[in-house]
């Protein structure tokens, strides 16, 4: 026994290069975990103890400890930059990687503005490197040249090949079992991406995936038929209210209610009396007060998925509409359903502040159904032309963007008026705003908004407070373009035929401002948790008396309470969502964060509940499973419609077409 600890003791002093290099390459990640996670550790770290096992048996072929330590140091830092990489990912966005985002690429660069260093992961990444190198240098000192025996040259292959072979394994049992996605949206157990299998692990994992687990077994077409077509829609009291209005959606980017809501529910927002809030919000606290407000809607994704839920009403799992379905045939959108069934003569356009290739809007927009998409570039040749045409006497357009800075909404509400809300056809018009995108610094054509909030507010000089000023003055700003197009409207003879839908397509995560206004930290909290995701969402309609709504509501309601405002009837498993004016609630799954959200619940499988809160009861847990159970069967189908093309083919587009005129009658 001796002889063989001897042995042993011998082997690692000869190795210890290597075995440093484990030892640090795996508190390197537990730490980026931890950093992410609060929790180091890793219960599934098959795939990233494989690669590692690998990695170090390959090392062991090496006879020269100065290359072995040079191989060890490159591959520490890697491993360093890319789980750090991965860390501010989650810091900035919330997500963990998923090979889909490869696609977002190009437009996550051009957002990026400042990198929140998470300091707790860099140090501590950085000191493990440091000891490595340090010892290292001491080893290599005293081994500089190792003898590597052939017989352990072999095992040394043989062994890498265990590990590989280990690694393929567990990243094929990931992805390849019996158990498909959607059964483990109802029964996985494992914790988040990070927690099971790492960071390191969960790339190797999502590349897989991406690369060799792609295929999707195919349903027939009439068995997609007999579930999508399964259940007509109810009518809600509201049904066919705006049967012949106008219809303006609003996405505004990172709105919140804090901005100009005053309430308890927002501990460290600005104190500002009611005065000053109708001072400095105007039009939005009128708009509010004109409106159908819903006081518990919900949104837990990214821009681009909130504006398609709203536009489409359904989103892919594994998959981005933007860049993966830029192609399909999708006749159940909003704006293809109104040319369909209301006026095949409707204008149907979209506007953004920002730039038509971001997203891939300019591709996904047309299958929409909206014949244009104006952008920035779009609007300053607007305005160019209307001053060269002498009809305005100074731009109403400016290019901040190529300053730095946001362009203002309401000077494209102002530039594109008469394109968006035409008085000779009936229109659908969609606007996606972009001022109020962090991160929030002061902004030089913000100046005279930030001027009027000071006039009435005098800071106390936090930080944070300091943030949520530069906010609230983008927010101002937006106050200032719903101004200008409440007035445009009326001053046509518009406003009273015409429904105005706002919302809010995310909470403001930039700079973790939601956390630090709603004073939720963490999972730990007595608040709701799932108020971190309550955004605004208003409907202005003349044939609509004011009205709060407090039932759970989120991104995929829209839809299905645009068509039920306008008197269309469809079907309920075509949308995740319902008509907000329907007694029935939904559930939200994010498909950003990979996790389901109730009234007071946030589950990442419905047997993995990550937050209940104390006022949740018995009998509405079960409702929200039971809903989350049909939200997840639709998901599974309209899964088969997006990967298929589904409506592509003509036979089941004219069916589609067919059943949705005939329910109609």
């Amino acid at each position: 026994m001796k002889k063989y600890i001897g042995r042993m003791i011998q082997w690692g002093k000869k190795n210890i290069v290597i075995l440093m290099y484990v030892l640090a390459a795996v508190f390197i990640e537990m730490v980026s975990v931890l950093a992410v996670e609060n929790n180091p550790v890793i219960t599934r770290p098959f795939i990233e103890l494989g690669i590692l096992g690998f990695i170090a048996c390959l090392i062991g072929l090496v006879r020269k400890n100065k290359i072995r330590l040079g191989i060890c140091i490159v591959l520490l830092l890697i491993q360093t930059i890319l789980d750090l990489g991965f860390v501010i990912v989650y810091d900035m966005t919330g997500q963990y990687f998923d090979y889909g985002m490869l696609s977002l690429r190009n437009d996550a660069m051009g957002i990026l503005e400042s990198i929140p260093m998470n300091f707790i992961a860099f140090y501590a990444s950085l000191f493990f490197c440091i000891v490595f190198i340090v010892f290292g240098l001491r080893a290599v000192r005293r081994n500089a040249v190792l003898e590597v025996k052939a017989k352990n040259r072999i095992i040394s292959v043989v062994a890498g090949l265990i590990f590989l072979v280990c690694s393929v394994f567990a990243v094929k049992n990931n992805n390849s079992g019996t158990v498909d996605k959607y059964s483990k949206m109802i029964n996985n157990s494992q914790g988040s991406n990070y927690t099971s299998m790492g960071i390191i692990g969960n790339v190797v994992n999502e590349f897989a995936k991406g690369i060799i687990y792609t295929d999707m077994e195919y349903m027939n077409s009439d068995k997609i038929d007999d579930f999508l077509y399964e259940t007509v829609t109810e009518k809600s009291p509201k049904f066919g209210v705006s049967s012949d209005n106008n219809v303006i959606v609003m996405l505004v980017e990172t709105f919140e209610w804090f901005s100009f809501i005053k309430s308890e529910e927002y501990p460290n927002g600005l104190d500002l009396t009611e005065e000053q809030i109708e001072y400095l919000f105007p039009n939005l606290t009128q708009f509010y007060n004109e409106s159908v407000v819903m006081t518990n809607f919900h949104s837990r994704e990214k821009t681009d998925i909130s504006e398609t839920l709203s536009i489409l009403g359904s989103y892919p799992t594994d998959a981005y509409v933007d860049y993966d379905f830029e192609y399909n045939t999708l006749p159940q959108t909003v704006p293809n359903l109104m040319r369909t069934l209301v006026d095949e003569n409707i204008q149907t356009r979209s506007f953004h502040n920002g730039f038509k290739s971001f997203y891939n809007r300019e591709k996904t927009h047309k299958i929409f159904g909206f014949e244009s998409l104006t952008d920035s570039y779009d609007m300053y040749d607007m305005a160019d032309k209307m001053l060269a045409e002498g009809k305005i006497k100074e731009t109403t357009m400016h290019d901040y963007l190529s300053k730095g800075e946001r362009n203002l909404d309401s000077e494209m509400i102002e530039t594109c008026k008469d394109v968006m809300f035409p008085t000779d056809k009936r229109f659908y018009t969609y606007i996606t705003t972009i001022t109020m995108h962090g991160i929030y610094y002061e902004r030089d054509n913000l100046k005279e908004h930030m001027e009027k909030l000071r006039s009435v507010y005098t800071p106390k000089g936090t930080g944070e407070e300091a943030i949520l000023m530069n906010y609230v003055s983008t927010v101002m700003e937006f106050d200032k373009a719903l101004g200008v197009m409440m007035k445009d409207l009326e001053k046509k003879g518009l406003l009273d035929n015409t429904t105005i839908v706002m919302f809010g397509d995310h909470n403001c995560y930039y700079q973790q401002l939601s956390n630090y206004v709603k004073d939720i930290e963490d999972y730990d909290t007595k608040n709701y948790y799932t108020d971190l995701y309550k955004v605004p969402l208003m409907i202005y309609d003349k044939n609509l008396e004011h009205q709060e709504i407090d039932k759970f509501t989120c991104t995929a309601d829209m839809v299905p309470t645009i068509l039920d405002l306008l008197g269309i009837r469809t079907y309920e498993n075509i949308y995740y969502g319902n008509s907000v004016f329907t007694s029935r609630e939904s559930v939200l799954y994010s498909r950003a964060y990979g996790i389901f959200v109730g009234d007071g619940i946030v589950c990442r499988s419905l047997n993995n509940l990550l937050y209940v809160s104390d006022m949740v009861s018995k009998e509405y847990q079960q409702q929200f499973r039971t809903e989350a159970k049909e939200l997840i069967d639709e998901i599974r189908y309209c899964d088969q419609v997006f990967y298929q093309d589904y409506f592509g083919d003509e036979k089941n587009y004219s069916t589609f077409i067919e059943n949705m005129k005939k329910i109609q009658r």
